[in-house]
């Protein structure tokens, strides 16, 4: 990885190439933040892409939650998730889960993705796959608006952790 200053002097493209895979399957945020530049320092980066997700319309936060994949699901099956989901969902626990874990996981992802309509979203990396059922049963119980806010909240938490592993 180049450093922050190679960066901030790289082309666009570039730019949201090294910085595109923060936001899970939304490069988007990356090509936003980068008319920002220069940065000062990675926390400076990161609240950029933060004021990018921020300041997007509902529409495009809503495109974000939606580029997350369900956790356990039919993506990380098919061998589909970015790299940076894999070991996320891996170091959570999982891609070990018990089948009773899995068919309750399976389930309470439907009741949520048929409720909300987008996938629960939860920074994998800060959490147990325990922990991760009983906060996604909890969350059952939020209106629309407050899980649109808990997804975007999450999907920063993600893009701090994953930014740091790029330019720690």
């Amino acid at each position: 990885m180049p450093s922050l200053d190679e960066l901030n002097r790289a082309a666009p493209d570039e730019f949201s190439r090294a910085f595109g895979p923060v936001y899970e399957r939304s490069p988007w945020v990356a090509e936003r933040a980068c008319a920002r530049r220069p940065f000062a320092s990675r926390l400076d980066l990161e609240l950029a892409l933060c004021g990018v997700v921020r300041s997007a319309s509902e529409a495009e936060k809503l495109a974000l939650i939606r580029a997350h994949p369900e956790l356990a699901g039919r993506e990380a099956r098919d061998g589909a998730l970015t790299r940076e989901s894999v070991r996320e969902q891996a170091s959570a626990g999982l891609g070990t889960l018990e089948a009773h874990e899995a068919a309750e996981l399976r389930r309470l992802n439907a009741c949520y993705q048929e409720r909300f309509g987008f996938p629960f979203v939860i920074c994998a990396r800060l959490n147990r796959k325990d922990a991760i059922i009983g906060t996604l049963r909890a969350r059952l119980a939020n209106t629309r608006e407050q899980e649109i806010a808990n997804a975007v909240a999450q999907i920063g938490e993600i893009a701090r952790l994953r930014l740091l592993d790029l330019l720690p």
